[in-house]
């Protein structure tokens, strides 16, 4: 690839870390279709390369959702669990896969998320607004009789400020969102994508995570999932440098972006941002998967 093709790579490996970072998604969901449809890269060097960014994406955006407090740590640390475990998985089985049947994955779980975003738009959220309750202080501490008793806390609860008004809220199901985790894992080591496709919508839908707290979180998460993406690619050859340093230098920059622009827009339209750009990246790969000529593709897409 010569310089201005780098560049371009850059500024497109920006725009999806700003978009990931937004929404959680780590920026691979973005960069693993432009990049084949548009650039004419190898689809395994692309997931390879995607998943190295995704790491970065996932520290940068990290530290802004962490000061922002859309993070819940401790659910981040519980589903990372089988998240890292099903990365490692997905990773070898994508390196051997043929490139129809990723695209057909690919396509299968953007139109999963398609849905499930819409179905969560049109769910009343759960997280009441409200003046956060101070701690109940334990019996026998300063301001509390002994004799007072103290009101269980679930350790998973989270509680932020949003727009002037401070969200608290318990996530349900966990360990269906356990399982869930699992299942984003694999399809973050085969695609690339960080998980987050699956993680913030299962968040958000099944376990009544609101979505912002749910894009902290997974942007937290999916940098573990692809450390383990990343290292099986690197040990298949599958990494290129050149595209690796592109995407990186591109992802850095817009993942610091992403997080400051969360905290300004409202979640529906992040839905519909996410939902515009996920029919697009669809409809392409569905067409790359029928080995159909994709009128907006790059020649030589195809291995």
């Amino acid at each position: 690839m010569d310089l201005q093709e780098l560049v371009l790579l850059g500024v497109v490996s920006a725009g999806a870390g700003i978009v990931g970072s937004m929404l959680g998604l780590g920026g691979g969901i973005f960069m693993v279709p432009l990049f084949t449809l548009f650039f004419g890269i190898d689809q395994k060097a692309a997931i390879g390369a995607s998943a190295v960014a995704v790491v970065a994406n996932s520290v940068v955006g990290s530290t802004v959702h962490l000061r922002s407090r859309f993070t819940n740590l401790r659910l981040a640390m519980l589903l990372q669990v089988t998240t890292a475990a099903g990365a490692t998985v997905g990773a070898i089985v994508g390196v051997a896969a043929d490139q129809r049947v990723i695209s057909a994955v690919f396509a299968a779980v953007l139109v999963y998320a398609i849905v499930s975003m819409l179905a969560q738009r049109r769910a009343r959220p759960t997280a009441a607004p409200g003046p956060v309750a101070p701690p109940v202080p334990m019996p026998g501490e300063a301001g509390s009789p002994p004799d007072l008793p103290t009101v269980p806390v679930d350790p998973l609860t989270g509680h932020y400020r949003d727009r002037g008004q401070d969200i608290t809220y318990t996530p349900e199901r966990v360990p269906a969102g356990v399982g869930i985790s699992g299942l984003a894992g694999v399809l973050s080591g085969m695609l690339g994508i960080g998980g987050g496709l699956v993680q913030v919508p299962a968040m958000s839908v099944l376990m009544r995570v609101p979505v912002k707290a749910a894009a902290g979180t997974s942007t937290f998460m999916v940098g573990f999932a692809s450390v383990a993406t990343a290292t099986v690619y690197y040990a298949s050859g599958e990494i290129d440098p050149q595209v690796v340093v592109a995407a990186l230098l591109g992802v850095f920059v817009g993942s610091q972006i992403g997080p400051r622009i969360t905290r300004r827009v409202a979640t529906e339209r992040l839905v519909l941002f996410f939902v515009t750009i996920m029919v697009f990246l669809a409809i392409s790969m569905i067409l790359q998967a029928a080995a159909v000529d994709v009128p907006w593709a790059r020649e030589g897409t195809d291995e």
